[in-house]
């Protein structure tokens, strides 16, 4: 009996400990902002009936204590947010400047963040359509971005039907060729840009899934079949 009641007890002190504990906690935790959690609830008159075995007393105060315990929860919540969002940003302000204090890497780090924020922040403004053109080499082909439909009305009339493209390496998109095509030369593809991306940066792993895309653009232009 005495092994019995031993058992018995290191199974029920932890559990009585840790409620103990746990409301101890609460009220010390609600015991500030009681008052008024319990000043809404009767001046809103919306618990002034008992219910089951509560009385309305009762039931105020446990949900007084419930909306206490709610609203810090929700609070703390906001305010390490806020402090981590602004800490992160901070951080990111002070590590920012101290690069571009720094000769020749100041110079590298913004070209790179220059292109980096047009090709991601808002690709589908940069680029207007995804092209297939003769890359590396007249019977290779590479996917493109049209950049420009037209070169500058300065140029000479030779070059003025002139096409910008961006041909972006893999798997950086970041860098690759800004190359001229004659409109002649471009495979126009029902492809989204964000698809072509995706495409680039996988290294081709998800260009098989775009492929009857690819084959039925080309052959509307009159392209060979590239399908994967």
């Amino acid at each position: 009996m005495r092994k019995s009641f031993f058992t018995g007890l290191g199974i029920i002190l932890p559990l009585v400990l840790t409620v103990l504990i746990v409301m101890f906690l609460i009220n010390l935790l609600t015991k500030p902002f009681l008052g008024i959690a319990q000043g809404l609830l009767d001046y809103s008159g919306l618990l002034g009936k008992p219910i089951l075995f509560l009385s309305s007393e009762q039931l105020v105060l446990i949900t007084s204590k419930f909306l206490v315990l709610l609203s810090l929860f929700v609070f703390t919540l906001v305010i390490g947010f806020f402090a981590r969002w602004v800490f992160v940003h901070y951080l990111i302000r002070i590590g920012d400047y101290i690069i571009h204090k720094i000769p020749v890497v100041n110079k590298i780090y913004k070209a790179i963040k220059d292109v980096v924020t047009t090709l991601f922040d808002s690709p589908n403004q940069t680029f207007s359509q995804v092209v297939l053109v003769p890359f590396p080499h007249t019977k290779g082909l590479a996917l493109g971005f049209i950049v420009a439909e037209k070169l500058p009305d300065e140029s000479d009339k030779e070059y003025s039907d002139l096409v910008s493209v961006f041909v972006p390496a893999t798997p950086n998109p970041t860098m690759g060729f800004m190359l001229l095509y004659k409109r002649s030369q471009l495979h126009y593809l029902d492809m989204k840009i964000d698809e072509a991306l995706k495409c680039i940066v996988s290294c081709g792993v998800l260009f098989a899934e775009n492929g009857h895309k690819i084959a039925v653009a080309s052959a509307k232009k009159g392209a060979p079949d590239v399908s994967a």
